[in-house]
């Protein structure tokens, strides 16, 4: 269902540079009405308080959580945080007041800093700041358009300009929903034809598709409240219960393609590299010649699953999903993040030392290919696993406000190094 507006066909591939994402997520707290006279302005390191010359109606200053591991080397930055935020309420900018001011938390991740310490070190701000009374907002004009009562508990955001909330519907029950700028790269509309096709193949523990439209500048979807909570813990039972879901999901005969469309979206960010990149995607093609394909998540990893008494209960962001993947990616994926957690290696020093074969990832490997009822790959086809979870990653790494792939020493860390490394791979495998 739409409302006010068609919805944009989300295609396949999507990702391209973010715009600011600060502003991507201010517009939302914006006036819906774009004859009222506003204007973003993003916090510097210093959390100086802007002077405002113009005569905006309202006006959103702040600055989004930080992407990083909290450091006790941080807390100048959140104090000048606090001290800001403390000045702003009692001084604000002549003529405006402060209407509301949002908290803006960091992503969850595992480590020894739990959420209230991460959210003092890494925590971010949005001040609405109005002149008279606050008109209505963007937000507002979407929730209504979703069937809602109000924005509940509030808007959180991504991390890269998109945001979610939980909505409360009339008949009592909730929503997820998922919003951005219209344009967006991380368009939620794109997830949502996901979540169609999991329902069409009636794939469980995953969000049911409810509403989805655009409205006032933002496109937005929503869909079912998964049961469950966070976990941090990769138990046994879990990895179990995550196979088991993996194995669930819709294949089909053609061979996978989703290697060639991520190392596209790799080469459009780094000419230069296209003719090393299209060799490893000709690789993957002839590794995958007469190989069925399945749908994949694309992010799987603890952050993106719930569990209810130690299992599974669902699974969700399928924005980075694709229809056509290798079978098996998804899982190397989550242990590689385990890994990653364990270990402090990146993506590029992860596929050179052939993690992707190690023994403790070829037995699950094996036991998700006899759930689905197929052979473990020979070399060949695991070095095709290998090479789409690197290809997801490094193409996921664009999606990002601040880009991995803006900094030379990750990119030769992470592209370059493992592209030496695959030319000898492909030697080697022929």
């Amino acid at each position: 269902m739409t409302e006010d507006g068609p919805i944009a066909d989300p295609g396949v591939t999507r990702r391209r540079r973010l715009p600011d994402v600060f502003p991507s997520l201010a517009f939302l707290f914006g006036p819906a009405d774009p004859g009222v006279h506003s204007t973003v302005i993003e916090a510097d390191a210093s959390w100086a308080l802007p002077s405002i010359e113009a005569d905006f109606d309202v006006v959103l200053w702040g600055h989004l959580a930080r992407n990083a591991r909290p450091s006790f080397g941080m807390v100048p930055s959140a104090i000048r945080r606090e001290a800001a935020i403390g000045r702003l309420r009692r001084k604000p900018p002549v003529g405006l007041r402060l209407a509301e001011l949002h908290r803006l938390p960091p992503v969850r991740r595992p480590g020894r800093f739990r959420g209230p310490v991460r959210a003092a070190l890494l925590g971010g701000v949005l001040a609405e700041l109005v002149r008279g009374e606050r008109p209505g907002r963007v937000i507002d004009a979407v929730v209504e358009a979703a069937g809602a009562t109000s924005l509940g508990s509030g808007l959180r955001p991504s991390g890269d300009g998109s945001a979610l909330a939980r909505l409360p519907l009339a008949d009592g029950s909730h929503a997820e929903l998922r919003t951005s700028r219209v344009g967006h790269p991380k368009d939620p509309q794109r997830g949502r034809a996901a979540l169609l096709a999991l329902e069409a193949a009636d794939v469980p523990l995953v969000p049911r598709p409810l509403r989805a439209g655009t409205t006032a500048g933002a496109a937005w979807a929503t869909e079912t409240v998964l049961p469950g909570r966070h976990t941090t813990k990769l138990t046994s039972d879990l990895l179990e219960d995550i196979t088991r879901h993996l194995a669930s999901l819709p294949g089909a005969a053609s061979p996978p393609s989703v290697v060639d469309d991520q190392l596209r979206e790799v080469a459009s960010a780094f000419l230069d590299r296209t003719e090393a990149l299209d060799a490893v995607a000709a690789a993957v093609r002839r590794w995958t010649a007469g190989s069925p394909s399945v749908l994949v998540h694309g992010d799987m990893w603890l952050n993106n699953m719930l569990v209810a008494d130690g299992h599974l209960s669902g699974v969700f962001d399928w924005d980075g999903w694709h229809p056509a993947g290798v079978p098996g990616t998804d899982l190397l994926n989550l242990l590689a993040a385990e890994e990653r957690t364990r270990s402090r290696r990146d993506i590029g020093p992860l596929l050179i030392s052939d993690y992707w074969r190690s023994p403790g990832v070829v037995e699950s490997l094996r036991g998700y290919m006899t759930a689905r009822g197929v052979a473990l790959p020979d070399a060949a086809g695991l070095a095709s696993i290998g090479v789409a979870w690197w290809a997801s990653r490094v193409a996921g790494s664009l999606d990002r406000g601040k880009r991995p792939t803006d900094d030379p020493d990750w990119v030769e860390r992470n592209l370059d190094r493992p592209l030496e490394r695959l030319a000898r791979l492909e030697r080697e495998l022929g």
